[in-house]
């Protein structure tokens, strides 16, 4: 699959505002990242290798 360059800034976005601190550290939600992505391009097919 390939992205529009749209859609992968939107991923990257999406991937940095799921991002958490804990104790100095910083995780980030792929899980989220792919729930809003599905949100704002229904019609696209989501695969993790992006």
């Amino acid at each position: 699959m390939v992205y529009t360059l749209e859609q992968k800034t939107f991923l990257v976005e999406s991937y940095l505002r799921s991002g958490t601190k804990v104790d100095g550290v910083r995780t980030y939600s792929v899980q989220n990242c792919i729930k809003d992505f599905r949100r704002e391009f229904p019609k696209v097919v989501v695969s993790r290798q992006f």
